[in-house]
């Protein structure tokens, strides 16, 4: 419900520094979670762990949502399912949900049969996207640089909430946002759930990009682990 889902996180956390990265961890939430972020690094991969934990006496039904906020001026890709559902071919192979104040006529939202595009512009309107998690990432280019962020696989046999999709992007006037969403679970007290993104940042060069994203990884190698 939006009176939980929707509150400010802008209440001071408690930080820990580790010898290969850092974690932050919020206070008790109205709902009794606690969230909390764990970041390692991993030569030029970045891993982020994303938690909840149950502190309450009863069980809670959540599901990690995973936001990177990031500044407009590029362009955010969201792959597509390529291939068939069916031997056969004649059963749908995806979906994509938009959210009611996503104009298709206005030149931010682009859908071609490789990706969801969302141009990140300054105009003052809103954007919103979401698709299931089949090719495992999704990205953002600005500039020569790109930014990748891997998640776990869409899981046809879980439940996700926002009709069934795993990757969104928001956008307006101020900002874009970069989100990956895991599957609702029933959290029991003491229990936890993490959401791992893997991060990576590159330099591109704009007529290479193409090439780049049709070679991404469903899942990248990470060293030490």
């Amino acid at each position: 419900m939006p009176a939980i889902s929707y509150a400010p996180d802008d209440t001071p956390v408690e930080t820990t520094v580790t010898d290969d990265g850092f974690e932050l961890v919020g206070p008790l939430g109205a709902d009794a979670i606690v969230k909390a972020i764990a970041v390692t690094q991993h030569g030029e991969l970045t891993i982020v762990d994303h938690e909840l934990r149950n502190e309450g006496w009863t069980s809670v039904r959540c599901a990690p949502w995973a936001i990177t906020q990031l500044v407009p001026g590029g362009t955010a890709y969201l792959p597509q399912q390529r291939g068939p559902a069916d031997e056969d071919g004649v059963l749908p192979n995806r979906h994509i949900v938009l959210w009611p104040y996503t104009d298709l006529s206005a030149p931010e939202v682009t859908i071609s049969q490789e990706q969801v595009t969302v141009y990140a512009s300054d105009r003052p309107s809103k954007s919103k996207a979401g698709l299931p998690n089949r090719l495992g990432w999704i990205a953002y280019a600005l500039g020569d640089e790109l930014f990748i962020k891997w998640s776990a696989l869409h899981r046809d046999s879980e439940l996700y909430v926002d009709r069934g999709v795993s990757v969104e992007c928001y956008r307006d006037e101020r900002f874009i946002e970069m989100e990956t969403l895991g599957p609702l679970v029933t959290l029991q007290p003491g229990k936890r759930a993490v959401h791992r993104e893997i991060w990576m940042l590159r330099e591109v060069a704009a007529d290479s990009l193409s090439d780049v994203l049709d070679s991404l990884p469903a899942e990248p190698e990470v060293p030490g682990l």
